[in-house]
């Protein structure tokens, strides 16, 4: 949170990258704030409050306490002046503790979809038999490819025939799936290493790819309307 005072512009935040959360605070234009004297207090809804004071780091200051979870709380600032102090209120909300990083790909839409997924499994964890059952179950859609092969092999009295061939491009289809899931990860993740725009570049590649197929649907609508 950038915070207004009278004195400058102070930017307000939660740091916990790696290690325990605390308040950060450091002033905009880059001033120094160790020789001045805040406190900040926080107020939760069920009315608990909690006093912060700040020491002296490289650059900025740190709240020596800890901050508990859930870090969603209205935080109060106060500034003292001699005999004065300026109180200056913010609010944290959880959301954006939890915020998602979607890199290159942040954008509105994307986000709607993140948080919906964040939402739906939240404070849930996936058995190997949960994703196991998931396979078994999106396996029992028809693929027109086996049941072309069974077709034929009925039509020529080949039963069994038709059974270990459609055995056998069931195997082959979970490998190949399974093996170019894996390259394409591994792809993309070095890939996106070594070109810092190719994220950008992955995450507008489904427009492309729509935009052919429409341009491929017309050009054979069009030869078959030429055919009548």
């Amino acid at each position: 949170h950038v915070i207004a005072t009278g004195a400058g512009d102070l930017v307000l935040s939660v740091f916990e990258d790696g290690v325990p959360p605390r308040f950060r605070l450091h002033a905009a234009d880059g001033a120094s704030l160790h020789d001045r004297e805040i406190t900040l207090i926080t107020e939760r809804a069920d009315g608990a409050r909690q006093c912060f004071a700040f020491a002296a780091h490289d650059g900025h200051l740190e709240s020596i306490e800890e901050i508990p979870e859930p870090h969603a709380f209205k935080a109060i600032l106060q500034l003292h002046h001699g005999n004065a102090t300026d109180s200056h209120e913010v609010l944290f909300a959880e959301h954006d503790h939890d915020r998602l990083d979607l890199g290159e790909t942040d954008d509105a839409h994307a986000r709607a979809h993140a948080q919906d997924i964040q939402q739906r499994f939240a404070g849930r964890s996936i058995t190997t038999g949960q994703i196991v059952m998931f396979g078994l179950t999106g396996g029992l859609i028809p693929c027109p490819s086996a049941i072309t092969i069974l077709l034929l092999c009925l039509q020529l009295k080949q039963i069994s025939l038709g059974i270990a061939l459609v055995l056998c491009f069931s195997i082959g289809l979970g490998i190949t799936m399974v093996s170019a899931g894996v390259i394409a990860a591994l792809g993309m993740k070095h890939l996106s290493g070594r070109m810092p725009g190719f994220g950008r570049f992955a995450s507008n590649a489904p427009y492309a790819s729509s935009a052919l197929i429409i341009l491929v649907g017309l050009y054979t609508g069009y030869q078959g309307f030429a055919a009548l």
